[in-house]
């Protein structure tokens, strides 16, 4: 019989191989995958790298958002979001691991937030408070400006820098408002409830600076277009760039591409009124004059045609009579444009920063008084109630017990002995005094109501 041949064995690939060759396979077949799923950690690095892992049902994979990807996504990485990612899968050669390189995220809720919106639209729409009619005109020289923003964002900055510039006569009332995360809409909508009932405001600016849809929500809340729909003065919506648009937006009585732009369409500018009203008082000037001129002519022309069939006399009492009438509308009418100019001049002059500024130093000065009178007699309450209570504490202090020769027996453990049946004789007790302490051994035990107690 012959032996059949051994079948040669394949060459073996070394390790470094056999990871190039899964390297190659893998990083060439996910370049750009999509990958849905949980963030379970998240540890950024010194580098400036960010370490995570996803995580769905049934598995999990390792990812890393290098730092030059970072500062580009939209949204930022934290423990618990659900986001979908774009990335490609890398081998670490001398680990034989892989992990997925994300240079995209977005947060996987944004379909069902997108949703929610059109729903609300829909919703808001079907009430009619998207309808154009129902958008109020602003006033022309509102009293008051209302603003609900940030207290410390550049959109106040912004909003006040126009106002000032334009009308600083204007007084600004500002709500500062919390714009983004939890209970920021129902902060927005309070501070229109508030500016809305105050006295004096006649139109509302809302809005903040720009940021991703998500820093934007709160102005996408149903309640925030509520309380915007119920104000009972105009208000004028300005969220973010004017790339970006809200429900606030659209339920607003106008909508202002920007914070400035807002401010802007809120107020007149202070100096061009005072030279229209400045041009009219000139044109009210001439146009009397001229009327005045004109009425002259009428007067000498109808005069001459008068002359030949009038006394001189009765021609002269009728000129006094036609000149006095004349004199009386000159006089009337150009009275009254002149109240009406001195009566704005007034106005103007009452809001200007330097009288409001003089009221503010005497609501100070006053404040101050009232400070400096109050300040000692608190003191003095202050004192006396801490005199009774040193007297209190003093009385019931366990240290003046000792004092009136009373003393306090310990175990050596530091347990406080209050009856006789707690030690046994042969027992070590410590007897603490008012100065100083004792040391000793219980010879005998008496308990309450033995003889040796009678």
């Amino acid at each position: 019989m012959y032996a059949s041949p051994q079948p040669q064995r394949p060459r073996p690939v070394s390790v470094a191989e056999l990871t190039r060759q899964i390297k190659n396979a893998l990083e060439g077949g996910f370049r750009n995958v999509w990958v849905e799923g949980e963030i379970s950690t998240s540890k950024p690095h010194s580098s400036g790298h960010v370490y995570l892992s996803l995580v769905d049902t049934d598995a999990r994979i390792d990812a890393v958002i290098w730092r030059s990807s970072l500062r580009g996504l939209r949204v930022q990485p934290r423990i618990g979001l659900k986001v979908v990612v774009l990335g490609r899968l890398s081998v670490y050669a001398q680990r034989g691991t892989y992990q997925l390189v994300i240079d995209r995220m977005e947060d996987a809720g944004a379909g069902a937030a997108d949703a929610a919106l059109r729903e609300l639209r829909a919703k808001l729409e079907a009430e009619g408070l998207l309808r154009p009619e129902r958008k109020r005109r602003l006033p022309f020289l509102p009293a008051k400006v209302g603003v609900v923003t940030s207290g410390a964002g550049a959109a106040r900055r912004d909003i006040e820098a126009v106002l000032h510039r334009r009308s600083p006569q204007i007084p600004i009332v500002l709500y500062p408002a919390v714009v983004q995360g939890d209970g920021a809409a129902r902060d927005v909508a309070r501070g229109v409830h508030v500016l809305g009932r105050t006295p004096g405001v006649e139109v509302i600016i809302v809005g903040r600076g720009g940021g991703t849809a998500e820093d934007l929500s709160a102005f996408n809340e149903e309640v925030v277009a509520r309380a915007i729909a119920a104000c009972p003065v105009p208000v004028i919506s300005a969220v973010g760039h004017e790339t970006d648009t809200t429900i606030a937006d659209l339920v607003a009585d106008l909508r202002a591409p920007t914070p400035s732009a807002a401010a802007e369409a809120a107020v007149p500018v202070r100096d061009d009124l005072l030279m229209h009203l400045d041009g009219m008082a000139r044109r009210l000037d001439r146009c009397v004059a001229y009327r005045l001129e004109q009425r002259r002519q009428r007067l000498s022309h109808l005069t001459g045609r008068l002359g030949a069939g009038l006394r001189f006399d009765d021609r002269h009492l009728v000129l006094r009579r036609l000149e006095g009438r004349l004199q009386g509308v000159v006089v009337r009418y150009t009275g009254r444009g002149r109240r009406q100019l001195a009566e704005l001049r007034t106005r103007l002059g009452e809001q200007h920063p330097r009288a409001r500024l003089a009221r503010a130093r005497n609501a100070l000065e006053r404040c101050r008084g009232r400070l400096a009178e109050l300040g000692p007699r608190e003191v003095k309450h202050a004192r006396s109630d801490l005199r009774v209570l040193a007297g209190r504490l003093q009385a019931l202090s366990p240290l003046a017990s000792l004092e009136r020769g009373y003393s306090i027996t310990r175990t050596p453990e530091g347990k406080v002995v209050r009856s006789a049946d707690e030690v046994a004789p042969g027992d070590e007790v410590q007897i603490l005094l008012r100065r100083g302490r004792l040391t000793g051994t219980v010879t005998a035990v008496h308990p309450a109501g033995g003889e040796e107690n009678r």
